[in-house]
């Protein structure tokens, strides 16, 4: 008798081909690129984008890559999948725009166990919905089944965002003198920031996802998306001049706003200016942190900062006087006196 062969496939090996070919096939017929710079999308082995010259003297490409963290844990436990991809795209795009850059097109890489259609369409149609929403392509991506290096739903996420800047707009720290004045815009919560340690107080019952909170569940609160601050900087082009710009992400104002300062100077804050949410303030409770621990982890209700000179303040209130907006200011910048790049007030 012959010996019976047992033929080991790619598919026998955890990876199904046609799971992935839907999944972005669902993604492609949602898809019609209505920005003619698009040259080649989702699809290919690459994806073409055309960059219109004319717009700028001396174009510089600005690019930003991140995750969302384990925010995905949280995403997971509450079976809410549609808003992570906002938390992707605004942790890239929030980054690239502190430099004066237009956002021009966004990618993201998918990896998982194992494609679940239904799950993996809300995320990547999340990414979609969010992309659109600041009027910039999906224009491609990848998602990649690796059986064995994660546990049956579990999947992370990455995204890319690309850029462009006239060079003479560039926003850089040179800019920034003593007297300018940093003006705060609200978080809409964690954004995609902290949630080891809040995912940790979850898993020793500190804190339930079920709770009570502001008429709604914690859980609601805690998955909120990260806000995308893209109409901020467009709302101030061409009307004022940014000396600096700081998205608030892990390392919270503390170790953030310095970033985008000369070290000849310092960042002074005024620690009533914050109004810490009631949300930070629980899970502050909770973890018994410090408030200085606190503005060192969290954004503690700052999701951006910008830097602008002191005589520019009443134009740029007038400018969001009638916007979703309530930017407010909440510090100054100063000579170093020490070696504190950052001083509460």
């Amino acid at each position: 008798m012959k010996k019976k062969i047992n033929k080991l496939t790619y598919e026998k090996s955890g990876v199904s081909i046609k799971n992935a070919d839907k999944l972005i096939g669902n993604i492609s017929k949602k898809t019609k690129n209505k920005d003619s710079n698009v040259l080649a999308g989702i699809g290919g082995f690459a994806s073409l984008y055309a960059l219109d010259i004319k717009k700028y003297k001396n174009p510089v490409i600005v690019c930003g890559t991140d995750g969302v963290g384990t925010k995905l844990k949280l995403a997971s436990k509450l079976n809410e999948h549609r808003y992570i991809g906002q938390d992707l795209l605004a942790m890239c795009v929030n980054d690239v725009i502190t430099s004066g850059a237009t956002p021009l097109f966004f990618l993201d890489y998918l990896a998982t166990s194992k494609v679940d259609i239904n799950l993996h369409t809300q995320v990547i149609n999340g990414i979609k919905k969010s992309c659109d929403s600041i009027k910039i392509p999906l224009i491609g991506g990848e998602t990649a089944e690796m059986p064995g290096m994660y546990n049956k739903k579990d999947y992370d996420l990455a995204g890319f965002c690309v850029g462009v800047v006239d060079k003479k707009d560039i926003i850089q720290k040179n800019k920034v003198k003593k007297g300018d004045i940093l003006i705060g815009f609200e978080s809409t919560g964690f954004h995609s920031n902290g949630f080891s340690l809040i995912n940790k107080l979850i898993e020793n019952k500190s804190l339930s996802l079920k709770q009570s909170f502001k008429k709604s569940s914690l859980g609601k609160a805690l998955i909120k998306p990260t806000k995308l601050y893209v109409d901020v900087f467009e709302l101030l082009r061409d009307k004022l001049n940014i000396h600096g710009a700081a998205h608030i992400t892990g390392g919270g104002l503390t170790e953030n706003l310095p970033r985008v300062i000369p070290d000849k100077y310092a960042a002074h804050v005024i620690k009533d200016s914050i109004k810490i949410p009631d949300l930070f303030k629980l899970v502050q409770e909770k973890s018994m942190l410090s408030e200085q621990e606190m503005l060192k982890t969290f954004n503690c209700g700052i999701g951006m900062v910008l830097i602008v000179n002191k005589n520019d303040v009443n134009k740029f209130s007038k400018i969001f006087k009638k916007t979703k907006y309530k930017p407010r200011i909440i510090g100054y910048i100063d000579k170093r006196e020490d070696t504190q790049d950052i001083v509460y007030e």
